[in-house]
Parts: C-alpha cells; structure tokens; sequence
C-alpha cells in the first residue's frame, strides 16, 4: 500500500510540472502542416514520465519488501531495466533528432540481441498454437525469430501513435490481458496508472507520447508476452497474434505500398489507416473504430474459442473496411 502511495504523490508531481520538465529538456514536436497538424509545439513527455515510473518501480524491487516477479535473478531485471533505458534513449534521440530509420532499425535489432544474449528466457526456441497439438521448434533460427518477433511488434506499435490516445488505450488494452492473466501485476499496475493520466493530458492535446515511450513500451510488451509464453505457457501463438495483429497487418500493409512506391518500408507518410479515416470520419469516430479494430480479433477468439475463425473474421473487417474508405477517397 505504501508503494502506490508514494506512486501516486510522485506522479502528481512530475504531471504537475509536466511543462517545466518539456522545458528543461527542450522536448517538443513541432508541426509542419503536413503529418503533424497540431497548432502549437507540444511536450514530447509521455516517454520520459513512462520511464521515471519504470525506474521508480526497480528502485522499490531492490529495496522495497515486494518480490519483483518474471526475474528470477538480480542480473535479469538489471537487465532489463539497461535495455529498457537504452530503448528508451533511443526514442529519445529520434524524438530531438530524427534518426533515420535504418539507424532506428539496426540500433533496435542489436539491443534485442543483447537482450537475448544475457536473458536466455525470452529466447523463443519453441511455440505451440491452439488448433494443432504441435511443437513447432526453430533450432537454429530461434534467434532470427526472436529478433524478428521483437522487431515487428516494435515498429508496428510505433505506426500507430498517430492520433492522440490511439496507442495508449491499446497499450492499456494490452496492459488489462496482462493483469487477468497475472503477469508482473505490480510493474504493470504501476505504468497503468501512469498511462491512465496521461491520457486525459493526451485527449487534450497537452502532452504527446513521442518514440521515447513508443518505442519503451512496444519493448516492454514485447518482453514479458516471450517471457510468459516460454516460462509459464500462458499464451499460445495464435492468441499472441490475434492480440498483435491489427498493428502487425497495417505494418505489413504499409511497408508493401511504401516498397512499391520505392520509400523505405519504415519511412513516415500519412497512409495509415487511421489518417485515411480522419478523411472521411471525425477524431470520436476514427478513434471508436480503431479501437475496436484493435481489440475485435482476440475478443472474438474468447467468444468463439477458434482463432482460425476469430483472424479470418478480422481481416475481412479491416481490408472490408480500407476498401470503402478508398472507394469514398476516389468518389471525392
């Protein structure tokens, strides 16, 4: 109790001096009238008040009384929280800097090697799915596939900050899977909390998330879905897919037009799904249908109890819906 005590009163804090803490690090996004379309230049902080907790939250599990659960060994929070920091500085300097996305993306494949290396428990040598009674092993390509896993999911959360509170209720969307299924309550119990406040600062434009916390986040996640699936079977694939896969398909969707009008697969433009959609739909709209795009195929699945099913219902939904909303752009 007195932990979320105190994480209460330090929040309070940092949200109440969100303004002189964008200043002191001179961390805003700026708009150009063209992807970014907000009036004045906004503190880019929702990375920097995620990391604070993250830190807040490994300073209470080496001298607090409470076991910090998922890491077994001092070394492997350390761990962790280094590669986490690292993710997080990475945001960081594309959000002050606009690195380029090869940096980005060869800067990210060797930090989850590192990753990797020192934590062999998010090494994903095997998987199992729930429709076939297989273990489908990878030998030598665990490797590869991990990286692999790691970096999709990364990028694809990152495409899908575009308009405010978008990635933040996914996250949270994600976050609440990870409480019903009792995975690392209290460090996931502490970044919603601080989640849940800034997206009432976000929804009003005050505040924006920024790669910084994109891209700590999308690590996070990533992290502790390998983490559960390889120590506690908690997870099949196919459910980890269905609760990943609007964000995957629309990377996927995204790198292809790009590849083909010869941009980089991870380069920013203003096509995805949720910029076609302000076209034709206001910000409530666009923001109610995203979400449910987001939580429909994994919500089916528990209904349905077939995955199969549950992703061949969702993607007829969002190609269904793409086509309509480019039939309607060409109609204008």
């Amino acid at each position: 109790m007195i932990y979320f005590i105190l994480l209460f009163f330090f929040n309070l804090i940092l949200f109440k001096n969100y303004l002189l803490i964008a200043k002191f690090y001179n961390l805003f996004d700026y708009p150009d009238k063209f992807r970014k379309k907000h009036l004045v230049p906004t503190p880019l902080l929702g990375g920097v008040l995620v990391y604070l907790n993250l830190i807040f939250f490994t300073l209470f599990s080496f001298f607090g009384e409470f076991s910090y659960s998922y890491f077994f060994l001092d070394e492997e929070l350390i761990v962790f929280i280094l590669i986490s920091s690292l993710f997080f500085f990475l945001g960081y300097c594309d959000d002050k800097y606009q690195l380029s996305a090869n940096v980005k993306l060869i800067s990210t494949s060797i930090l989850i090697l590192v990753t990797v290396y020192f934590d062999n428990s998010i090494l994903i040598k095997s998987t199992t799915f729930t429709f076939i009674d297989y273990n489908l092993n990878f030998n030598s390509l665990d490797y590869i596939f991990t990286v692999l896993c790691f970096l999709l999911f990364i990028n694809s959360f990152n495409m899908i900050d575009g308009i405010n509170g978008q990635s933040i209720s996914y996250c949270l969307y994600i976050f609440l899977i990870f409480i019903f299924f009792n995975i690392n309550l209290l460090l996931i119990t502490s970044l919603s909390i601080t989640l849940c406040i800034f997206l009432i600062y976000n929804f009003k434009s005050k505040m924006f998330m920024g790669d910084s916390g994109t891209m700590l986040l999308a690590f996070i996640i990533s992290y502790l879905f390998i983490k559960s699936h390889n120590l506690y079977g908690k997870f099949y694939a196919d459910e980890i897919f269905l609760i990943m896969m609007i964000p995957g398909i629309e990377l996927l969707r995204l790198a292809v037009v790009r590849l083909f009008n010869n941009k980089h697969p991870f380069s920013p433009d203003r096509n995805h799904i949720h910029h076609i959609m302000l076209n034709k739909f206001n910000f409530i709209k666009t923001f109610i249908i995203i979400q449910i795009l987001f939580v429909l195929p994994f919500v089916l699945y528990l209904l349905i109890s077939n995955s199969i099913i549950a992703l061949l219902v969702s993607l007829t939904l969002y190609f269904y819906l793409l086509l309509i909303l480019k039939n309607e752009k060409k109609k204008i």
